[in-house]
């Protein structure tokens, strides 16, 4: 299936929205110079419950998932907090309600 990448800058994911068809393999890339740790989390009853929690990802790291099931997949950074959060939306999903980054 698909690969797609979310970039990681040093105070934010990019895009912090990403949707994509079910089946898609997401490369989280390190491009800044602060380390961060990808953690699964949901902020809203409307996302699924998942576990993945990456090592720390230094400059140049990256982590990947693959997402075979449609749902909302909310994430965010372990060391930087909510401030810093991503959602992964696959397939034909959509989320309303804003996250605590945005």
């Amino acid at each position: 299936m698909g690969r797609t990448t979310v970039e990681i800058e040093d105070e934010s994911f990019v895009p912090v929205r990403k949707s994509v068809p079910s089946g898609t393999t997401v490369v989280w890339e390190t491009v800044g110079d602060a380390s961060h740790v990808v953690d699964s989390v949901q902020f809203h009853n409307t996302a699924d419950k998942w576990q993945f929690r990456t090592q720390t990802l230094r400059s140049g790291d990256s982590a990947v998932y693959s997402f075979d099931s449609d749902g909302i997949y909310e994430y965010y950074c372990g060391l930087q907090g909510e401030e810093m959060c991503g959602v992964i939306l696959v397939g034909d999903v959509s989320l309303s309600e804003s996250l605590p980054c945005e």
